[in-house]
């Protein structure tokens, strides 16, 4: 398989992420109305059992279009620096990711009291690790001829 098909077929590995943040939303609005976290003490168990399924989709497209987009456009830049420099270890290269993503998160989970974005990079974490598997999939044991 020729370099930028296979580099494509890895930064297509990047949907895990959107699956990923979709379950750990629904658990966390789940987590946080036990604990009484992100003002869900208000929302009824109905809304947070089966409504939030459907609103989640339209939390991504309105309030979160902007930072998933920005995400997966720096995910895909250094899914093709990682991988373009033929590095032969695909688990630093997800974990280096997933550290220089990660910290602008955390910050504004701390500075606005919302701690989804603390459950949401823990997501990231397991997702890139998911990602790991599909990708030694696509390219085999020869990474370094990527």
């Amino acid at each position: 398989m020729d370099r930028p098909k296979r580099l494509l077929k890895i930064i297509a590995t990047n949907w895990v992420h959107l699956v990923g943040f979709y379950v750990t939303t629904y658990l966390s609005l789940l987590l946080f109305k036990l604990i009484g976290l992100e003002g869900s003490s208000d929302q009824g168990w109905t809304y947070i059992l089966f409504l939030s399924l459907l609103s989640i989709p339209f939390l991504f497209l309105t309030y979160g279009l902007i930072i998933l987009g920005g995400f997966f456009v720096v995910i895909a830049i250094l899914d093709i620096i990682g991988f373009l420099l033929k590095i032969n270890n695909t688990k630093l290269i997800l974990i280096v990711e997933w550290l220089i993503i990660i910290p602008p998160f955390i910050y504004w989970a701390f500075e606005y009291e919302y701690w989804l974005w603390i459950t949401l990079s823990i997501s990231l974490f397991v997702t890139q690790l998911i990602r790991e598997k599909k990708i030694k999939k696509i390219s085999g044991a020869h990474i370094t001829d990527l």
